[in-house]
């Protein structure tokens, strides 16, 4: 049964908003994470947005870089997977799956045939004249 919240089929997000929240994900999804001192924020592709050390906390210098790696390998592997969650969310819609089912034989289907149009319309000449031409 449907909620008073939920939109046309029990949906409650059109296709459109879906592929729009899937569009800013993969450019803007990230994950930022601290550890001893180090602050990561890497995006989904693997781009480090932000790379921040304390000195303070930092006792040895011999361990900075592979804890650097990890928290970045980590932050990157935890955004890729909320986009893969969210990939996979998108692609369990039923709609979506009806949509490729629609499209997978187009390129084999006849195009439909061309309206009929005549290209003289009788209704330009009927309207109002312009008072700036004078017509």
């Amino acid at each position: 049964m449907n909620s008073p919240l939920s939109g046309r089929n029990g949906y409650t997000e059109s296709l459109s908003t879906r592929m729009d929240r899937l569009a800013q994900a993969v450019t803007d999804s990230h994950v930022s994470l601290s550890s001893e001192g180090i602050h990561v924020d890497v995006r989904a592709n693997g781009h480090i947005v932000a790379l921040t050390v304390d000195d303070r906390l930092i006792l040895d210098a011999h361990r900075l870089g592979p804890l650097i790696a990890r928290l970045v390998n980590e932050a990157r592997d935890q955004a890729q997977a909320r986009l893969e969650d969210l990939v996979n969310e998108i692609q369990a819609d039923p709609r979506i799956a009806t949509i490729v089912e629609q499209l997978g034989d187009a390129p084999d289907r006849a195009l439909p045939s061309p309206a009929v149009h005549d290209s003289w319309d009788d209704t330009y000449h009927d309207g109002p004249k312009s008072a700036v031409f004078g017509d």
